[in-house]
């Protein structure tokens, strides 16, 4: 069985197939007019929405980072934000998705990214979920069967005592983040050029 048939073929082209996907995003903010021209104070509105929704995608992704830390691939984490959504990661790159969708105030840019991000991750879910039904048998499967894949419910909430960290995938984490916020700024110096 090849690599890309065992791993699903997003798994195996992820990164070329976001990268194409980036850039058609960007030369589509860029070079083309809005389809759907909103007022001034609306997309105000929309970049403060999304400054918020991209600063809730870092700090949860790093929290559940930090939830998962060194027992990834070694057991079913099923506290913090595992204990209410399968998948919080992918959670929480959807805020980061909305997020710089609602910042460039274009409602056409902010579905390009959601189509984008449901045939990028969706299948990556799928993948994810097989391989740790496949890894942790039983354990994953009752796991899947009481906590939703992908939009959370807060009332399945149980945390740990203590929370073991693993330095290099939270500073590594931390570093993503980072760039992340720093779209934020980017987007509104793209914006206050293209107004002169």
């Amino acid at each position: 069985m090849s690599r890309s048939t065992k791993e699903g073929w997003i798994n195996t082209y992820r990164k070329p197939f976001l990268v194409i996907n980036v850039v058609v995003f960007v030369a589509a903010w860029l070079f083309m007019s809005p389809l759907y021209p909103l007022s001034a104070s609306l997309v105000d509105l929309l970049e403060g929405f999304g400054s918020l929704f991209v600063v809730i995608g870092v700090i949860g992704r790093i929290y559940s980072s930090l939830t998962i830390a060194s027992h990834k691939n070694r057991e079913v984490v099923t506290t913090e934000m595992y204990s209410v959504v399968r998948h919080p990661l992918y959670f929480f790159s959807f805020f980061l998705v909305l997020g710089v969708g609602l910042l460039t105030g274009r409602l056409d840019l902010l579905l390009y990214l959601v189509v984008v991000y449901g045939l990028c991750f969706y299948p990556m879910i799928i993948n994810e979920e097989r391989h740790l039904t496949e890894t942790f048998a039983a354990a994953y499967s009752d796991y899947a069967k009481r906590t939703p894949r992908i939009i959370p419910d807060f009332s399945k909430w149980t945390a740990r005592e203590k929370m073991d960290i693993n330095l290099k995938l939270v500073t590594k984490t931390m570093l993503d983040a980072g760039l992340v916020l720093l779209i934020i700024p980017a987007i509104e110096i793209v914006e206050y050029l293209r107004n002169l």
